[in-house]
């Protein structure tokens, strides 16, 4: 394990996703559920703005590797 939970979490997911015929809604399924149990740590009375963040967040990577992917003179893009 490394120092960086994203870079942990996507390295388990990308092998999970090599390894086998991964139904990827069902990978999406089970982040989700982690997602709720990790929003459902916080207190009550700061559950509904932290699912606010974690939507608004998901919103604006979306946009913001998408972005990345469609352009050619990008390093990072996929192949």
């Amino acid at each position: 394990m490394s120092d960086c939970l994203h870079c942990d979490i996507l390295e388990m997911l990308q092998s999970h996703h090599e390894c086998k015929e991964a139904d990827l809604a069902e990978v999406a399924a089970n982040v989700t559920q982690v997602l709720a149990d990790l929003i459902l740590m916080a207190p009550p009375d700061e559950q509904a703005m932290l699912m606010a963040d974690v939507l608004s967040n998901l919103g604006g990577m979306l946009l913001q590797k998408s972005q990345e992917d469609a352009d050619p003179t990008n390093p990072r893009r996929r192949h």
